[in-house]
């Protein structure tokens, strides 16, 4: 449990930074995987798996120990309004949320930059915080 009384909340460029690892630690050998899998098995479909598993790790992630790899290593934690960890129904309404935020043109993630608490629309929505530790 972190204190909410005066946190410090993660902006955009360290949110940012940590999307960039993100892509690093999961992305590049989720790609890799999924190259593999079609080239040896022919079969494009079977990258769904793959897609499911990601989807799977982030919402887990989120959920109960506070962040994805680029979060943690940053030292940002997702919150509520309480200062715990999410929980996995948060997680999975934050992670379906974040589609929404790059829907419209990515407004949902600059928005970041200019709220007073950092939250981007997904974080509204579900009604979470990412702060630094």
């Amino acid at each position: 449990m972190y204190n909410m009384k005066n946190p410090r909340y993660g902006g955009f460029w360290i949110r940012f930074l940590a999307a960039v690892l993100d892509l690093i630690i999961i992305g590049i050998p989720l790609g890799a995987i999924n190259l593999l899998l079609f080239y040896f098995l022919y079969y494009n479909s079977i990258t769904y798996l793959t897609q499911l598993g990601y989807a799977a790790l982030v919402i887990y992630l989120n959920g109960v120990k506070g962040g994805t790899p680029g979060k943690l290593i940053l030292g940002l934690r997702i919150v509520n309004q309480k200062g715990k960890y999410i929980g996995i129904p948060i997680a999975i309404l934050r992670f379906i949320s974040t589609y929404l935020s790059a829907l419209i043109l990515g407004i949902g993630y600059f928005m970041i930059g200019w709220d007073s608490k950092k939250q981007g629309l997904h974080d509204k929505i579900a009604k979470t915080f990412v702060i630094k530790v």
